[in-house]
């Protein structure tokens, strides 16, 4: 039957495909539409609302669209990826945003009050110089490194047909998760901002960790900033590694042994890179420290001149930890 209303409908789902194959796809839909108004209304003239329930349960013309053009799997994200990219980009975004703000407004902290008299009216215009500058220089590149990071993962996620869920099949839909197995939203969400607070500490305030000279009110850095930052690739990966991690735990929502085994890797993987990255020599300002307690006479405290061997113990300690809580607790609802 002719109507305006499918006519509209059709053209709007084939108006972008191929024209070698649009002619095709809106004859086989005019077919189908007119055998689901049979089907529904017999013999009688279809009304209105009986095209538009059918039109309806045919789906939207995007939907349509997607279905007949040849190049859909083409996309970089398609269904059903793209709807939970945009939950976790937006998680993602937002603890960036954050974690930036709060690395650059703790940098300018030390900067402007470190080497100045305290509440004075210079340091006040030196700290907020210095948060303009920083947020207009790391905002935008953080945040274009986000966007990548979510991007890339989850056009690998869908390229490489890596399953995010199990609801499109009645069959293989996967049961209701008891209590023990829900993984709280709460948790990869903050290890998301902790993993984003590593990156905006050391790739822009690594002098947060410092002591302060009383006697001249300045900061001395215990790291040793260029060291630190020739190795930015490190800690990028360090806080890819545990962003992965924590993305996997939103997007299952459920102890598994998918996000079990994601978890051994990247923490496995997170360990031999901060070996590799703490135990070089010249990770610590070691000439600035010395000089300074040589110079005032004072003995170097262990646990200054032994900092990075517990600034790593820290971090194995807490990988550790979060391996075994999440073997244990994914062998316990598995039983």
């Amino acid at each position: 039957m002719t109507n305006d209303l499918i006519e509209r409908y059709i053209y709007a789902a084939t108006k972008r495909l191929l024209e070698k194959i649009r002619a095709d796809v809106s004859e086989e839909l005019r077919t189908i539409i007119d055998d689901m108004l049979t089907e529904r209304c017999g013999n009688v003239t279809p009304s209105e609302k009986d095209i538009r329930v059918v039109l309806t349960e045919l789906g939207t013309p995007q939907e349509l669209y997607e279905q007949y053009n040849p190049d859909s799997d083409k996309c970089l994200i398609g269904s059903p990826y793209y709807s939970t990219y945009k939950y976790v980009l937006k998680i993602v975004l937002i603890c960036a945003s954050s974690g930036i703000a709060l690395a650059a407004v703790i940098s300018s902290l030390l900067s402007g009050f470190g080497n100045t008299d305290f509440l004075t009216v210079n340091s006040f215009i030196i700290f907020f110089r210095d948060l303009f500058v920083k947020l207009f220089e790391t905002v935008p590149s953080v945040l274009v490194w986000a966007f990548a990071f979510v991007t890339i993962l989850f056009a690998i996620f869908y390229h490489k047909n890596v399953k995010i869920d199990n609801t499109g099949n009645l069959d293989n839909l996967p049961p209701v998760p008891v209590k023990k197995e829900k993984i709280s939203k709460v948790e990869p969400i903050v290890g998301i901002a902790f993993s984003i607070a590593f990156l905006s500490v050391f790739l822009i305030c690594p002098q947060i960790f410092s002591f302060i000279v009383t006697e001249t009110n300045t900061w001395i850095p215990i790291f040793d900033i260029d060291t630190i930052h020739s190795t930015w690739y490190i800690i990028v990966l360090f806080g890819v590694l545990g962003m992965t991690r924590e993305t996997v735990k939103l997007i299952e929502g459920r102890r598994n042994k998918k996000v079990m085994i994601t978890s051994i890797v990247t923490n496995a993987l997170s360990a031999v890179i901060t070996v590799i990255w703490l135990a070089r020599d010249n990770i610590l300002n070691r000439d600035c420290i010395t000089g300074y307690f040589t110079e005032s006479g004072s003995v170097i405290p262990a646990v200054l001149s032994n900092f990075q061997l517990l600034f790593m113990g820290v971090i194995l300690f807490a990988l550790a930890i979060d391996t075994i809580d999440v073997i244990v607790k994914t062998l316990k609802v598995s039983k």
